[in-house]
């Protein structure tokens, strides 16, 4: 994860960076996190059977845990998360840590 500990606040009554003790349970939703339809970003269309079952299944909302907040130089804040993304069969998985906009990021509800 992004390292925050050596950040010195100039206004530590308004901090631009809030961390959690504990990171708190939330859906980040990957569409809105890595647009790669729009932009520029482009996908196969014709895309093999081993990469579908076997390659980063990034789709969707997916569970992360969300460690700390961090606002940009506009004033928009970006959420520091770690998601697990699995492949298609989840038999593998992956911690990633991201930098999301906080649009792509709900909290996440106890089911």
């Amino acid at each position: 994860m992004i390292n925050t500990d050596h950040w010195a606040e100039r206004w530590p009554d308004h901090p631009v960076i809030r961390t959690f003790d504990e990171p708190r349970a939330v859906k980040v939703d990957i569409g809105r996190a890595l647009p790669l339809g729009r932009g520029g970003a482009s996908r196969a269309d014709h895309v093999s059977m081993r990469v579908k079952t076997s390659a980063l299944y990034m789709s969707g909302y997916l569970d992360g845990a969300l460690k700390f907040w961090a606002k940009m130089h506009d004033g928009q804040w970006l959420a520091g998360v770690t998601v697990r993304v699995t492949d298609a069969g989840g038999t593998n998985s992956v911690d990633i840590d991201m930098l999301v906009t906080a649009d792509a990021v709900t909290e996440a509800t106890e089911t």
